[in-house]
């Protein structure tokens, strides 16, 4: 009878031990003490079309959304883009435009405002984006007047520069604003008259200005095209060089599947172009940014775009472009299924009231601001058989912090940490779904509302060292942990 007992019991715990249940996930090691690129302090932000942010994410200067300002808030430091396709169409003063039939969007005084009041509320600087399609330097300098004015009536905000137009390399084809085979040579003639009317005012001359902003479809405005064109405008001329860049796209009919937009081959490529891209601005003496970016052109996939796959993807985007170089990246939005923030806005009685809803991408983002910015890059080796991306990071003698995201569609485990040499106690935060497929993110326990825009501090779990100074954790399939190591 005790025989029989003792067996069993023997059963029980081989069945239950961690070690039988819990495969070798990833075997990660960081080199404490070789401090890479420091990632800006300010590294993410967001694109927003000119109307939407006029209307539903920063409203009026008599109707500010102030839950998306606290949104921008909790993210720390960053940029707003106001552009995208909408700056194209939208106009300051429609009745004295080149082409009036053209202005689909009118600009207000309130509206433009209310821009420089959400920058001043946040801290947040905005690169504010300028009429190119109607080909109207004198008409669109008064724009940029009443902008120079907006900023300076309003204390504590931060105008970063004037971008001129939206994706010109479509202008011949897509948007029909020039005849078809406009190339980068007309390009730099248009933008000379602007750079002239801007650079010989008094109210815009010390603006910084920002482009091309382009986004390289275009056969004809493939890579090698942005060094002709900073040689032609003149890098003199220019404060930020800007592209755009969407790894997929569901542009006309196409589709995008969340094997595809976490697949490894994908990020591959894209390294090595936009090492290009870095190397020609470094040349011209500039600073790149991804002033458009998100995980798929053409407003994005609903069931991929605004899942936790997007998460997974956008933590990965965030560490891809810090490594590269880039200066800054912009999270394009405008009420699209990639957006990170969707915003409803509602009118009774006079009264503009908004509804904001925090999507998965908008956690990695948090993630990576509380975690990253403004700390330098570290060397990281991994060891995995699954579709496992990891970086470290830490600022000179303080924490190191390792992000370990699982891209993988099935795989899950322990992971296993080792460092160049002994360090103190981790805490381990887990951002996770249910599954890629999921719309609901659990932040370290939490979630947000639109109650406010502000998250309870998240629960984190602590990673004592074993014998050999390893940490170990579970990471669970559709998840991303940052284990936070003290000194």
């Amino acid at each position: 009878m005790r025989t029989a007992s003792l067996t069993m019991l023997v059963f029980v715990f081989l069945t239950q031990s961690p070690a039988a249940q819990v495969p070798m996930l990833a075997t990660v090691r960081v080199d404490v003490d070789h401090l890479g690129k420091t990632v800006p302090s300010d590294f993410d932000g967001f694109s927003i079309e000119v109307d939407d942010a006029a209307t539903m994410y920063l409203g009026p200067a008599g109707a500010p959304n102030l839950v998306f300002y606290q949104l921008l808030k909790n993210l720390g430091g960053g940029t707003i883009r106001i552009g995208g396709n909408s700056v194209d169409y939208s106009c300051w003063d429609p009745s004295r435009a080149p082409h009036p039939s053209r202005c689909h969007f009118t600009i207000t005084e309130p509206e433009l405002e209310g821009f420089f009041h959400a920058s001043a509320a946040t801290g947040w600087g905005l690169i504010v984006g300028v009429n190119l399609a109607q080909n109207g330097a004198a008409w669109a300098l008064e724009y940029g007047k009443a902008v120079v004015r907006a900023s300076e009536s309003v204390a504590g905000s931060h105008l970063l520069g004037f971008e001129f137009g939206n994706e010109p390399d479509l202008f011949g084809s897509e948007t029909r604003a020039r005849p078809r085979g406009y190339s980068w040579k007309g390009l730099v003639d248009d933008w000379r008259s602007y750079v002239k009317a801007f650079k010989s005012d008094p109210l815009t001359r010390n603006v910084p200005l920002v482009g091309p902003a382009f986004d390289d479809e275009s056969p004809a405005w493939k890579d090698s095209w942005l060094g002709p064109f900073l040689a032609g405008v003149g890098p003199e001329n220019l404060g930020i060089i800007t592209v755009h860049e969407y790894p997929t796209d569901t542009c006309n009919g196409d589709t995008v599947t969340i094997p595809q937009l976490l697949s490894e081959a994908l990020m591959a490529q894209y390294r090595v172009r936009a090492a290009g891209w870095i190397a020609t601005a470094g040349q011209a003496g500039l600073l790149l940014e991804l002033g458009e970016t998100n995980s798929s052109a053409c407003a994005g996939r609903r069931g991929v775009s605004d899942t936790f796959a997007s998460a997974a993807w956008g933590i990965d985007w965030l560490f891809t472009n810090a490594a590269l170089g880039f200066r800054r990246i912009n999270f394009h939005m405008d009420h699209a299924a990639y957006s990170a923030v969707f915003v409803t806005p509602a009118k009774s009685a006079g009264k503009t009231t908004y509804t904001n809803y925090v999507s998965p991408l908008y956690y990695a983002m948090l993630a990576f601001n509380s975690n990253a910015e403004g700390k330098s890059l570290l060397p990281a080796s991994l060891r995995t058989q699954a579709n496992i991306r990891v970086y470290a990071i830490r600022s000179p003698g303080g924490p190191v912090s390792v992000f370990v995201i699982n891209k993988d569609l099935r795989a899950a485990g322990t992971v296993r940490v080792e460092l160049s040499r002994r360090l103190g106690e981790g805490s381990l935060l887990l951002v996770q779904a249910g599954s890629l497929a999921s719309t609901s993110v659990n932040y370290g326990g939490q979630s947000f509302s639109d109650k406010g825009g502000q998250l309870v501090t998240p629960a984190t779990t602590v990673v004592h060292p074993n014998s050999q100074g390893e940490y170990r954790f579970d990471l669970p399939q559709a998840a991303f942990g940052v284990l936070t190591i003290n000194p």
